[in-house]
C-alpha cells in the first residue's frame, strides 16, 4: 500500500486564497475522486500535487513501501489534451522517452503497442493527431500517462471527449492502476462518473477538504450534489438543476437559414435548418453524426457548401478552453479583447484603459466571475470561472447568434445553472443561441428545440415544450437515431 500525504498546503494568487491549509491523505488500491464547486481550489491542488506549482507553505510526501519520500513521479491526464497535433500518435508517445527508444530501430515497443490496443487507438498509430478527433487526442494523453511509470496518476476530466463505452474502459484501466499500487485521483464534474468509478470522494471547498463520502449508502449523486451546492436536497428523478419552461418555436424571426447545406469535408449533407430569434437550439448526436461539425459551420468556424443564407453576426466558442482563453492575458484583457474599437478606444482612437476596467468590473459582477481582481491572470481562475470569462466576453459582443460547443464542459452544477440563465436571458433580447451538447440532462435544462443528427443527416427535431422529463427526452432521441440507422441500412 502506498500513500500520498499533504499537510497544511497553502497557495495564494494575489488577494485570492486558492488553498487554505489543506490536509489530505490518499491511499492506493482504489480510485479516489475529488469534487468541488468552481473556484474551490481543485485546479490549484492538482497543479501542486503534480509539481507544476509550488505551495506557499505545507508539505507533500509519498510513503512508498513504508518509506517516506518527496521524490516521486506524477502523470497528469488533462481535461484539455496536452499533445502535439503535428506529430503521429507514435511520435507523441515517444516524446520524453527518447533515451528508451534510441537503441531500437523499430517504431515504439511492445509495451506501447499493448497500451495502444488497450485504449483502442492502435489503428491510428501512424496518423498525425491533427487529422484525428478530440476523443483520440484524449486517449493519446492517457497512453502517455500510462507509459510515464508514475507513482501518482491525476485524471482531470479525462473522459470529457469519450463515449460511454470508452469511458467504461478508461475507468477499468484506472482501477487496474490503483490495484497495482498507484495513487489514482479522478477530478470531474460528472457526478455519475464519481459514483461509478470511485470508492471514496473528497469534497473540496474554499481551499480545504470539508467532507469525505465513502460507501454505497453515502456515496451517491444526490449526496455529492448537495455538498457542491450547499443544499440539503437535489432532485434525482430529472436533472441536477431542474428543467425550465421552454419557448414555443413558432412565429419567431429567422436569423439564419441553411438550405441544402453540406460540410466541405463530408461530415453532413443536405441539411435544412432555421435558427430563430429568442430560442436556444441544441444540436445533438454522437461523434461522427455531423452534429459537432454543423455547429462549427453555423459558427463560421468550418467551411460549408453552399454555405449560409440570411447572414448575420455570429460569435463562436470552441469546446476546448485552450482555443478560447488568452492564457498570457489578464481577466480584464480577456473580457475586452473580442470587442470593437468603438467600445475600447478614446475619441482620439487610442486604447482606453478606463473603458477596459469599467467593462471588466461590470462583467465580473454580471457573470459572477470569482476573481480577486480583474487584473489577475486569467490562468489563476478555476476552469469554470475561465469559461464564464469566455462566455461573458462573447455575450458582450451582442452578436445575433452565439454558437457554443459543450458550453458547460468541466463546470460544476452551480455554475451550470448560472450559464444556462445567461444564455436564456440573451435569447430574451431577440438573439439566438446554438449549442452542441453531449449530455441529455444539459439539453433538457437549456434547450427550446433539439435537432438530432445521425450519420450526417437530420434524424429528427424535438420541441422541448412537448418533453416532460429527461427520460422522455432520452427515449425520443434514441428513437430518432434508431430510425435513421434503419433507413441507412435499408
Amino acid at each position: 500500500m502506498n500513500e500520498l500525504i499533504a499537510t497544511g498546503l497553502t497557495k495564494r494568487y494575489g488577494a485570492t486564497r486558492a488553498l487554505s491549509g489543506l490536509d489530505i491523505r490518499l491511499i492506493s488500491g482504489t480510485v479516489i475522486g475529488i469534487a468541488g464547486p468552481n473556484g474551490a481550489g481543485k485546479s490549484t491542488l492538482m497543479r501542486v500535487l503534480s509539481g507544476e506549482e509550488r505551495p506557499d507553505s505545507g508539505d507533500l510526501v509519498l510513503v512508498r513501501d513504508g518509506q517516506a519520500t518527496r521524490d516521486f513521479k506524477v502523470a497528469v491526464v488533462h481535461q484539455e489534451p496536452q499533445v502535439w497535433p503535428n506529430l503521429s500518435v507514435w511520435k507523441n508517445l515517444e516524446v520524453g522517452r527518447e533515451e528508451e527508444e534510441r537503441a531500437s530501430q523499430n517504431r515504439g515497443d511492445a509495451e506501447t503497442e499493448k497500451i495502444l490496443r488497450l485504449l483502442s487507438i492502435d489503428m491510428f498509430a501512424d496518423f498525425e493527431l491533427v487529422d484525428l478527433p478530440l476523443a483520440v487526442h484524449q486517449r493519446v494523453e492517457i497512453a502517455r500517462a500510462m507509459l510515464h511509470k508514475a507513482d501518482v496518476f491525476l485524471f482531470d476530466e479525462p473522459n470529457s471527449a469519450l463515449t460511454d463505452e470508452e469511458s467504461k474502459a478508461l475507468f477499468e484501466l484506472m482501477e487496474r492502476l490503483a490495484q497495482a499500487g498507484k495513487i489514482v485521483i479522478l477530478v470531474t464534474h460528472r457526478l455519475n462518473d464519481l459514483v461509478s468509478a470511485c470508492s471514496d470522494v473528497m469534497i473540496l471547498r474554499e481551499g480545504r477538504i470539508v467532507a469525505e463520502l465513502r460507501g454505497d449508502s453515502a456515496l451517491t449523486e444526490a449526496a455529492i450534489a448537495a455538498q457542491l451546492t450547499l443544499t440539503e436536497h437535489v432532485a434525482t428523478t430529472t436533472s441536477a438543476v431542474g428543467g425550465t419552461p421552454k419557448t414555443p418555436m413558432k412565429d419567431q424571426k429567422v436569423l439564419l437559414a441553411l438550405k441544402s447545406c453540406a460540410d466541405a469535408a463530408g461530415a453532413f449533407q443536405n441539411v435544412d435548418l432555421d435558427v430563430r430569434a429568442g430560442t436556444v437550439l441544441v444540436l445533438a448526436g454522437v461523434e461522427g453524426s455531423g452534429a459537432r461539425e454543423l455547429t462549427q459551420v453555423i459558427g463560421q468556424f468550418r467551411p460549408a457548401n453552399p454555405g449560409r443564407t440570411n447572414g448575420c453576426a455570429t460569435e463562436y466558442i470552441a469546446a476546448s478552453r485552450k482555443h478560447t482563453v488568452f492564457s498570457n492575458m489578464s481577466v480584464a484583457e480577456n473580457l475586452a479583447i473580442r470587442l470593437g474599437r468603438d467600445r475600447m478606444t478614446t475619441a482620439a482612437g487610442t486604447l482606453s484603459l478606463a473603458a477596459i476596467n469599467r467593462l471588466a468590473d461590470n462583467s465580473v459582477r454580471r457573470y459572477t466571475i470569482k476573481v480577486g481582481h480583474h487584473s489577475n491572470p486569467v490562468t489563476s481562475l478555476s476552469g469554470g470561472n475561465q469559461q464564464k470569462v469566455v462566455l461573458g466576453a462573447t455575450l458582450e459582443t451582442n452578436a445575433d447568434i452565439i454558437v457554443v460547443e459543450e458550453p458547460t464542459r468541466g463546470v460544476d452544477i452551480s455554475s451550470k445553472r448560472e450559464i444556462y440563465a445567461l444564455l436564456k436571458s440573451y435569447c430574451r433580447a431577440g438573439k439566438a443561441v446554438v449549442l452542441f451538447c453531449t449530455e441529455v440532462p444539459e439539453m433538457y435544462d437549456v434547450a427550446d428545440e433539439v435537432v438530432v443528427l445521425s450519420r450526417g443527416s437530420i434524424a429528427g427535431r424535438i420541441s422541448m415544450s412537448e418533453i416532460s422529463n429527461v427520460s422522455h427526452l432520452v427515449e425520443v432521441i434514441a428513437r430518432f437515431e434508431r430510425k435513421e440507422a434503419h433507413a441507412q441500412i435499408s
